[in-house]
């Protein structure tokens, strides 16, 4: 009777819930039939499907790439898989749960923009469709470049990636044309969805005939992450979720080859950001890319909602950047052995993060000053606020402290809750609105100046914090 109890409280839970989202994305829809009226917003609004689509597969290839998709945990690395089984039953479900996993992730995130878009049912059916087994014939494929590790999977996310940009800058540069509805019944859009069906079968039935031939060695780095990652999110420590997934990745790789001098002092800090840039420039790009995303939301009509979007985008692209910072706050001892203080440490790691901040924010300036109706060089003050603003946010949410189980805990069904374990999932947000609140309130040049000098005073108050 517990289980049953337990099982009607989820699916009454799941049903209500799911209705209160529905009817939240219909209203929302309705508003925006009446609110768009620009052909900026017309634009942006004919093309939110699609571009949520193809957001949706990147980040599910991404997410395979990053897991497996097919992995098994360390214990049955350890005995199951070296005994004479079948390993081909053994991984079958894994796969086949991940599969319906990326089904039922990327049907509700489809629909829901379709529905903002005005699609009808026969389109919002059509699309989340395609979508769907678009999903399952990527996470198929990367199940297969498991087994020969291979660089098509790669190669497909990045592509989908370089896509998704293109449509991004298309919008941004005011060169689209209105998308209109597809017609779900035309032969265009059925050779479409057939296409779709038969790479989805194709690849999920050579992904299944190849789990016998995986190796210990390719299904064994997913669940050795997939703990790390479960810990965590329990905890509601995101800065711990990217150290993990951080170390995940360049466990990876084979080891680097050192480089020999470079300055001494503070300098020789400033070396190790450059040299590590040298070897990964995959943060300069992605900060260079999401430079075209403000301007996607001016010609989108955001408004002076561009203030946060951009500011968004920095605090986001900025992370990756900060990894000489992360390693001092997270090993204390290593700063200890070096002769300055703690302030002037994390400012010498801080020089090209800040930097390239400044060099956004500059880029970003225009599209600013396009959303807030100002000048060209009060926008080009708002956009360096809003580079500086996203480095606050992003050095708040580097240097956040792990939750403290050592202070008095709340008492809450789910058992004894630390008092700062909640606002760690905030973290860095609440720095974001904060600097960008004077912007927001005031979209002058005081507004920019008072956004500058609270930015000053959260990174002063960072660095220097113990």
């Amino acid at each position: 009777m517990d289980v049953l109890g337990d099982v009607y409280v989820a699916v009454f839970a799941t049903v209500m819930f799911g209705s209160m989202l529905a009817n939240v994305v219909l209203n929302v829809g309705r508003v925006s039939d009446e609110l768009c009226v620009t052909r900026g917003c017309h634009e942006a609004r004919s093309l939110l499907p699609w571009t949520v689509a193809l957001a949706v597969l990147v980040v599910t290839l991404a997410l395979s790439r990053l897991l497996g998709p097919v992995f098994v945990t360390p214990a049955v690395g350890s005995w199951l898989l070296p005994t004479p089984v079948d390993r081909a039953e053994l991984l079958r479900p894994r796969l086949v749960k991940i599969l319906v996993i990326c089904v039922l992730g990327v049907c509700p995130i489809v629909a829901a923009a379709a529905v903002l878009a005005g699609f009808g049912v026969g389109p919002t059916v059509g699309l989340v469709g395609v979508s769907a087994l678009l999903g399952v014939a990527g996470v198929s494929l990367v199940a297969l470049a498991q087994r020969r590790q291979g660089p098509v999977a790669r190669l497909v996310t990045w592509s989908l990636a370089l896509a998704l940009w293109a449509t991004l800058l298309t919008l941004a540069t005011r060169r689209l044309p209105l998308v209109g509805t597809p017609e779900v019944f035309s032969t265009a859009w059925l050779a479409v969805l057939l296409a779709a069906g038969v790479a989805a079968v194709i690849a999920t039935v050579r992904a299944l005939r190849s789990l016998a031939h995986l190796r210990d060695r390719a299904v064994t780095p997913g669940g050795q992450l997939a703990p790390g990652l479960s810990g965590a999110l329990a905890s509601l420590d995101l800065a711990l979720l990217f150290d993990v997934l951080l170390a995940h990745r360049w466990r990876r790789h084979d080891a680097v080859r050192p480089r020999r001098g470079g300055p001494s002092g503070l300098g020789a800090l400033l070396w190790t950001d450059l040299t590590r840039l040298r070897r990964a420039p995959q943060p300069l790009v992605t900060l260079a890319a999401v430079v075209v995303v403000p301007y996607a939301g001016v010609v989108a009509g955001a408004g002076r909602i561009v203030v946060l979007v951009a500011a968004l985008a920095g605090f986001l692209a900025t992370l990756p950047l900060l990894s000489g910072l992360r390693v001092l706050v997270r090993t204390p001892g290593l700063a200890r052995l070096m002769p300055f203080s703690v302030a002037r440490l994390r400012w010498a790691v801080l020089v090209v993060p800040t930097g390239l901040a400044v060099l956004f924010g500059l880029a970003c300036g225009p599209a600013v000053g396009q959303g807030l109706e100002v000048p060209a060089g009060a926008g080009l003050l708002l956009g360096l606020a809003v580079g500086l603003s996203g480095l606050a946010s992003a050095v708040r949410w580097v240097t956040g402290r792990p939750p403290d189980y050592s202070r008095p805990l709340v008492s809450t069904p789910a058992g004894g809750v630390p008092t700062n374990l909640y606002g760690s999932a905030v973290r860095g947000f609440d720095v974001l609105l904060l600097t960008t609140a004077p912007m927001l309130l005031a979209p002058t040049v005081r507004g920019g100046e008072a956004s500058l000098l609270l930015t000053a005073v959260v990174l002063a108050y960072l660095t220097g914090r113990r």
